[in-house]
């Protein structure tokens, strides 16, 4: 009974907070952990660097007019199979630009040394 109750809020649906997100790019905030729920607006090509594939798209904030691009890793992590008009909730790393920000780290962290980010999409959690 105990281990029900613990994995519980694990499981929980996401709980999205656009106007702490909005906030963050007010006051140029970076490095803010967040969970932000929008419409994918358009899906740009992969990027690749020294940390490995990204795949990338821009969200709008439901209930807002900023974006977002989402910086999604899938060297590490699990790529969302998202299209223009796709509703998400992403959790990850804020980082302030003058564009509306972005969130990266949008996956696991195998090293554990930083919180783990997610990308929940037709439901199903991809990390």
């Amino acid at each position: 009974m105990v281990f029900l109750l613990l994995l519980g809020p694990a499981c929980a649906p996401a709980t999205a907070d656009n106007a702490a997100v909005e906030r963050d790019y007010a006051e140029k905030r970076s490095t803010v952990e967040v969970t932000a729920d929008g419409v994918v607006t358009r899906v740009l090509a992969d990027d690749s660097g020294p940390s490995g594939a990204h795949q990338r798209f821009i969200i709008r904030l439901a209930g807002s007019t900023q974006t977002v691009l989402v910086d999604n890793n899938v060297t590490i992590g699990q790529r969302a199979p998202v299209m223009p008009g796709d509703n998400v909730i992403v959790h990850g790393e804020y980082v302030w630009n003058d564009e509306g920000g972005l969130i990266h780290f949008t996956h696991h962290d195998p090293a554990p040394a930083h919180e783990g980010g997610w990308i929940d999409f037709k439901g199903v959690r991809y990390q």
